[in-house]
């Protein structure tokens, strides 16, 4: 026999071995042999994010059922994407910069691809070099110009607009709302002549007090120049001195629970007081009003409420803060994909109609959360715009300016205690 004979024969013995001992095997009862393994699926793109957590909790669940829509809507769109909004290991201060950056960066227990944050803060975040700035907006939303501005630093796209916040009055009274003025608000409050407290509202705070000074300041002074008013070294001397009237009118019996912490205990206290009728008026967000109507008397009207954007200087020139959604400077690639899916869908108008309306809770019972969207579109749906409040808001907040969202974070106590000091004087 050859060598080329020899080689044959080998395989053929060789493959009849082999097919003798798959019969044995399968006599034996071990089966046929496995199938080769399939091709693992590709992993999702993980995105982690801590959304702005300061909103009504409308269902009453810690926001379980928002953040179960939320997951379920976006991962039916993008199964791609394993989405994680909230987590349950989130502790960060979302007015701290250090602790965002921090987690960011993908450091400590709880790290995270986007966070959600109030803009006021927005340029001492970038300077940490923990954020990366956006190549574009969704296409699609009708953005509020004040939005727009409150997204930039030196330029740069480093936000998505997503909800607008607002000092609002909050009352019975068609005059009070009708005030153009602090002092048509302090004359309209006095007109009452009702034996309760004028005004509720929190006036401390290292951010609230600053805040409601700048807002005042723009109110008499329009909003183009509102950064130049974030400082100590010189304050108006006009502004406080309307501020310090606003602040009278909470004074009773001998207290003035607007300034010495009472509402710092229970921060619903002045709409729980409005709603039962022991204060003419509540100074505070549209959110605000949530707490109004969720406290309300049984058989008491919602109807005969009244919103108003709050004047608190020589004029009534909203200064709208904005909280905006900002992006890792280590989610690149498939992640600041996912980001930008995520973005375009929360801004987009169902998606809003949705929330605001407070449809992840119960039917019965259910209060809109009266938020200010950052999507104009969002006011002219039809079930929005058949509210009784959100046609108020949605005026107020198409002419309002955009709150500073740089320097304040820096000086910011020092501000509250020389207003708080002002405005405590005689």
């Amino acid at each position: 026999m050859n060598n080329v004979a020899r080689v044959w024969w080998r395989k053929q013995r060789g493959l009849w071995g082999v097919a003798v001992l798959s019969g044995v095997l399968s006599e034996m009862g071990c089966g046929e042999a496995p199938p080769p393994e399939e091709t693992p699926p590709p992993a999702k793109t993980l995105l982690r994010v801590p959304l702005y957590s300061y909103i009504p909790d409308a269902a009453g669940d810690r926001f379980q059922a928002l953040n179960a829509r939320i997951e379920a809507e976006f991962e039916r769109a993008h199964p791609e994407v394993d989405l994680v909004v909230n987590p349950p290991c989130f502790q960060d201060d979302l007015y701290e910069p250090a602790q965002l950056a921090a987690s960011l960066r993908g450091e400590g227990a709880c790290p995270y691809e986007m966070v959600e944050v109030d803009t006021s803060l927005l340029g001492e975040l970038v300077a940490t070099g923990a954020v990366r700035s956006w190549s574009a907006l969704p296409e699609g939303p009708e953005w509020q110009p004040a939005g727009l501005t409150a997204v930039r630093v030196e330029g740069q796209l480093y936000g998505v607009p997503h909800w607008q916040c607002a000092h609002y009055v909050h009352s019975r009274s068609d005059t009070v709302s009708a005030a153009r003025t602090v002092d048509e608000l302090l004359a309209a409050l006095e007109s009452l002549g009702t034996p309760q407290t004028n005004l509720a509202g929190n006036l401390l705070g290292s951010w609230n007090l600053p805040s409601l000074y700048l807002d005042a300041w723009t109110d008499t002074h329009g909003p183009s120049g509102v950064q130049s008013a974030v400082s100590t070294a010189r304050y108006d001397t006009d502004v406080i001195a309307g501020m310090n009237r606003l602040a009278r009118t909470c004074d009773a019996q001998g207290q003035n629970p607007c300034l010495d912490g009472t509402y710092d205990d229970d921060i619903d206290l002045p709409e729980k007081r409005l709603a039962r009728g022991e204060v003419d008026a509540s100074l505070g967000f549209s959110e605000r009003l949530h707490v109004v109507l969720k406290n309300l008397p049984a058989g008491a009207p919602a109807s005969a409420l009244r919103l108003a954007p709050a004047p608190l200087g020589q004029g009534n020139q909203p200064l709208l803060f904005t909280d905006a959604f900002t992006l890792s400077a280590r989610c690149t690639g498939a992640c600041e994909q996912a980001a930008r899916d995520f973005v375009a869908y929360m801004t987009r108008a169902s998606t809003y109609q949705w929330m605001v309306l407070s449809e992840d809770a119960p039917a019965e019972g259910r209060v809109p959360r009266y938020l200010m969207p950052a999507n104009r579109a969002v006011y002219a749906l039809p079930a929005v715009a058949a509210d009784a409040f959100y046609p108020v808001i949605g005026a107020a907040s198409a002419t309002g300016g955009a709150f500073p969202n740089t320097g304040l974070y820096g000086i910011r106590k020092q501000m509250r205690d020389h207003l708080r000091q002002a405005l405590q004087a005689r």
